[in-house]
């Protein structure tokens, strides 16, 4: 077996999360307006770029979609034909109330002409200078005037409200227009960063449609930006609280699996997800530290974030601690237990070795890494404690006969070294008679 001393050290507690590589920044493009497409022009993995007005000479943006813009084209036409239409209605309207308006005033003055007639004809009846019938005709036409100036201006009225009426059918006919004007622009679909085009999902010829409350609407494609990539890891809720924005990380990536990339938390998620096993987790950021390989997104990874540093603590492999059911352990071994730790079904343990022998010790750990863990009471400094192999562990009995594969190896040179000694100084006799 492989025999270790206990050692003081310190020890880089981690949380072990899996996660998928992705771009620190990601869009996924999808259309506004429905329409077929005509043209993709890039491919996964080109580069496009958002464009820059500023530049010398300016840097227009990439194009990433074009869709068919003819049916959207034409209805703008229409618009504008019917907005044209409703805005020389408008005009005749506004004409039409210039005229009632004049006619209107001109009705106000021959009123007031009959009126001073009338009272001319009742002044003259009273000097018999006219009839009774002639002032009774005044009167008349004093009423018919008056009837004819109210409806006039009923009428006015009546136009004044249909010319609010035309009016705000221009502005909703100009809401109209600047709506397909909208839906025109959005059938040229530009970069909106700097990046390289990660995933397209549609075709030239496919129809796309524009996201609503229960569908989502037709992503056409992905642009991420390449030069900053993370780990989107599932850290447990377990351990969720032990992590802080800026912690380091060391990132596995599956496709290298002989490097450590170098990372640091970026964010933790406020709100937890659950896996397709009902898991309970909370996706953290991860941003690799200037990786020497090309990354590509949706890559595997598994991240190890260091959330605390422990110094001059007592640690052992972690292959080393093992859980043994506290019913089968020797009566000795079961009675230096607390309570507590007899109540449980497992106990937790390591092998010293002893004289050749391993015996079994109840330990209580501390915080661990992927290597070693801490001893925080049950063996010292220094104790040689059996460390592997595994399989040699799982099935290791107290007070079993066991030999450190060191010592072994040692005796094996040495026996080595005896044998061969004979021969080498019968070697050195020959040599010398041949002399």
């Amino acid at each position: 077996v492989r025999v270790e001393e206990a050692r003081i050290g310190e020890l880089i507690e981690v949380v072990s999360a899996p996660g998928e590589i992705e771009p620190k920044t990601k869009v996924e493009i999808s259309a506004k307006t429905s329409a077929r497409i005509v043209e993709l022009p890039y491919e996964e993995g080109d580069r496009v770029t958002k464009g820059d007005s500023d530049a010398d000479p300016p840097i227009p943006a990439s194009v990433l979609v074009r869709l068919d813009s003819k049916e959207l084209e034409s209805r703008l036409l229409s618009t504008q034909a019917s907005r044209a239409a409703q805005a020389a209605q408008f005009e005749v309207e506004k004409a039409r109330i210039a005229s009632q308006q004049a006619n209107l005033m001109a009705q106000e003055t021959t009123l007031e002409q009959a009126r001073r007639d009338y009272e001319r004809q009742c002044a003259l009846l009273q000097t018999n200078d006219v009839s009774q019938v002639t002032c009774e005709e005044a009167g008349f036409r004093v009423q018919e005037l008056e009837s004819q100036l109210q409806g006039a201006r009923h009428n006015l009225e009546a136009a004044r409200l249909n010319l609010r009426v035309l009016e705000h059918n221009l502005e909703v006919a100009d809401a109209g227009i600047e709506q397909a004007k909208e839906a025109l622009s959005h059938t040229t679909i530009e970069s909106p960063i700097d990046g390289v085009i990660t995933r397209i999902n549609a075709k030239v010829g496919e129809m796309v449609v524009t996201g609503m409350m229960n569908n989502p609407g037709t992503k056409i494609l992905e642009v991420g930006d390449l030069s900053e990539m993370l780990v989107v890891a599932q850290v447990d809720e377990s351990d969720v609280g032990k992590l802080r924005v800026g912690q380091a990380s060391q990132v596995h990536i599956q496709a290298w699996p002989d490097k450590v990339f170098p990372g640091k938390v970026r964010a933790i998620a406020l709100s937890q997800n659950v896996g397709t096993q009902g898991a309970k987790y909370y996706e953290t950021e991860i941003l690799l530290i200037d990786p020497s390989e090309q990354i590509f997104t949706g890559m595997t990874a598994d991240a190890d974030i260091e959330v605390a540093e422990h110094k001059d603590v007592l640690v052992v492999p972690s292959q080393a601690v093992l859980g043994r059911e506290v019913d089968t352990l020797p009566i000795d071994i079961r009675d230096r237990l607390s309570e507590e730790e007899k109540s449980k079904t497992f106990a937790t343990v390591v092998f010293r070795y002893i004289d050749g022998k391993a015996v079994i010790t109840p330990v209580r750990i501390g915080a661990s890494n992927a290597t070693h863990t801490i001893i925080e009471s049950g063996i010292a400094p220094d104790e040689k404690i059996v460390a592997g192999p595994f399989k040699e562990l799982e099935k290791l009995a107290h007070d079993q006969a066991i030999k450190d594969e060191r010592e072994a190896k040692a005796e094996e040179e040495a026996k080595k070294t005896t044998e061969e000694t004979p021969a080498g100084d019968a070697n050195n006799v020959n040599d010398a008679n041949a002399a």
